[in-house]
């Protein structure tokens, strides 16, 4: 299953360069705006939709976006003189479209053979598409062609998907809309800001994203970009997790697009991958040569040939993608692409250290953790999961529950069904409100046993908020680390590797885009041989099943056991570990049991039934 949105990243020169552009007129430019003072009297902003308040348009800012997640306010040239802003979460339009539109004034292009688009601007999404459109009929703007300013771009990134989400500010973005505009008398430029159902790319729901800030515009009819410049674009493959126990180590593939974004065809451009470990010795290096890559091209999918196959032994490794073309490159800061993955002796995690904190904007209620695959399971045991949250101090006397599940691979599009993974152990922590950010680490079970692994299996480490008020909780993660180039290779060679999980309300079902892949939970997961005799056997699937689900009043417990077991204890748990029920039964086998929910509040809980043969956990909700 292959979470890349395949939409070829456009033929047409959208390049997201890191400088910004003087607005006076330079060479070539015959239109210029920076919007010094207010908003121009001869442009215009139209609302195709939205909820019909003074911010559901555009307007001129000096200060920046103030809605509830602002971003910064844009740098750009003349910022000192203000710029022009749709500010989307201060707008708020939960579940509603919002589509706004920033149009220019006529503009003559009749004499011009080439024609470039080139502004200003920083940008962060959440299930929203920033276009540049192009027209001639102010009374047809359907016809207009619409420009994608970020195509490719997931939920939380700033920029594109050329410089990913390294919060570059102002970016100038170009855009050649020669075949729209040259030659035409009456052009007009739009900047639309479209937040729809048909614009989801990983935040839900629609209607109240971030904000797009505009300044600087200029149309040129001289090619603004350097003759020689490529450069190795954000999407590149990393390792499978940050950090992998040396009992799990699999050998690592590489793949990066690369881009032509200079006005001269590169002939034979080379891409090398180096990989080095903590004594800087170098482990791993390989060449992947090009034919010719046209300007305005894309270069992407190409795999190196060889894998990495990284030592069974604790170490830190360095990896290098590197670009080299024939003639000197204008811009060598965009050739090379760093990460960083270690090997441990028992831990797994997705992060290297968190950069930032999350919490869903559409509910409170929340689970999310990371998948995990081990290869080799036998005679290994998960022991704990870590987490942390930034906000403990609003947390008092709340928790969370942590899970460890077992998935079996099967995905329905890029979601995990509750009937693919089963429930191993869970735990609880109350918040004390003195635990700032430090990281908490808790065993994986309830009561203390260590879970038997097995081979070539999926294990998700997860931490559920479940809260009746609007009370969040902002769980650790970070968001340096992309995992979507290597989740498309891994996925092409049919041994896909994934995540992070999210659940938004906790309904059941794991989206394994969660808040993007470029944004992971700290979930991390500890494994390790286990002392005999302290781990529970997980009893098989179909040995005991759990219905209706959700109950209203009462639940049935189905047993099916190839032996009779001489005793069996039943008991459920709320979402904070404390017992609620518990009953005893005596030489069970193919019987069924059932439980009394009637005086249950509405909400989640765990059974938990131990066997002579081994335990099983089963989730249950309450609905009356």
């Amino acid at each position: 299953m292959n979470l890349r949105t395949l939409s070829n990243k456009f033929a047409i020169a959208v390049l997201l360069l890191c400088f910004g552009s003087a607005t006076a007129l330079a060479q070539g430019d015959f239109y210029t705006e920076d919007f010094a003072g207010g908003f121009p009297s001869d442009w215009t902003t139209v609302e195709v939709e939205g909820n019909g308040q003074p911010t559901s348009v555009w307007f001129y800012t000096t200060e920046g976006p103030t809605g509830s997640f602002a971003t910064n306010p844009l740098a750009s040239t003349t910022a000192a003189n203000g710029w022009m802003i749709f500010d989307s979460d201060l707008n708020c339009n939960l579940g509603a479209n919002q589509d706004s539109w920033l149009i220019s004034p006529v503009i003559d292009c009749s004499q011009k053979e080439k024609v470039w688009l080139l502004f200003e601007t920083f940008y962060r999404t959440y299930s929203d598409r920033p276009q540049v459109r192009v027209g001639t009929n102010l009374n047809d703007t359907a016809s207009w062609v619409a420009i994608e300013v970020f195509p490719d771009i997931t939920a939380n990134q700033f920029g594109g998907v050329i410089e990913g989400d390294q919060n570059i500010n102002p970016q100038t973005i170009e855009i050649d809309i020669t075949d729209y505009a040259a030659g035409e008398s009456n052009i007009y430029i739009a900047f639309q800001f479209l937040s729809s159902n048909e614009t989801l790319n990983g935040g839900s729901p629609i209607g109240c994203a971030y904000n797009w800030q505009i300044d600087d515009v200029r149309l040129t009819d001289a090619d603004p970009r350097p003759a020689n410049d490529m450069r190795v674009n954000a999407f590149y493959a990393i390792a499978p997790n940050a950090v992998t126990p040396y009992t799990q180590v699999e050998s690592i593939g590489f793949i990066a697009d690369i881009q032509n974004i200079g006005s001269e065809t590169q002939d034979s451009p080379t891409l090398t991958m180096t990989v080095v470990n903590s004594n800087g010795d170098v482990v791993y290096q390989e060449d992947l040569e090009y034919g010719p890559v046209a300007s305005d091209s894309l270069a992407e999918n190409v795999f190196f040939p060889l894998e990495f196959d990284v030592p069974a032994v604790p170490d830190v490794y360095t990896a290098t993608y590197s670009l080299a073309i024939d003639n000197p490159d204008t811009d060598l800061s965009n050739n090379e692409r760093e990460f960083t993955f270690a090997v441990s002796d028992s831990l797994f995690s997705k992060d290297l250290g968190a950069t930032r904190s999350v919490a869903p904007a559409a509910d409170e209620s929340f689970t999310y953790g990371n998948a995990y695959f081990v290869p080799e399971g036998t005679d290994l045991y998960a022991r704990y999961i870590t987490f942390g949250v930034v906000n403990a101090d609003e947390l008092v006397g709340k928790s969370v529950t942590t899970y460890l599940y077992s998935w079996n691979g099967v995905t329905d599009g890029r979601y995990i069904e509750p009937g693919d993974y089963t429930v191993l152990a869970f735990n609880s922590y109350f918040f004390e409100g003195d635990e700032g950010t430090d990281l908490i680490t808790i065993p994986v079970d309830l009561d203390g046993a260590e879970i038997a692994l097995e081979d070539n299996t999926y294990y998700i480490a997860a931490i559920e908020y479940a809260t009746d008020d609007d009370q969040s909780c902002f769980l650790q993660a970070a968001d340096n680390l992309d995992y979507a180039a290597m989740n498309f290779y891994t996925d092409s060679l049919d041994k896909p590797r994934y995540a992070g999980v999210l659940d938004v309300s906790n309904t059941g079902t794991l989206d394994l885009l969660g808040f993007g892949l470029d944004i992971v939970p700290v979930a991390r997961l500890s494994i390790s041989s286990a002392p005999v005799g302290t781990t529970d056997i997980i009893l098989p699937d179909g040995a005991v099943a759990l219905f209706p689900n959700p109950v209203n009043e009462l639940a049935t417990l189905e047993f099916n056991l190839e032996t009779p077991s001489s005793t069996v204890q039943v008991s459920v748990f709320d979402v904070t570990g404390r017992i609620v029920q518990q009953q005893n039964f005596d030489n069970i086998k193919s019987e069924r049991i059932q439980l009394n929910a009637k005086d249950l509040a509405n909400g989640n809980y765990m059974i938990r039934v131990r066997t002579d043969a081994g335990i099983k956990t089963l989730k249950m909700a309450v609905q009356h």
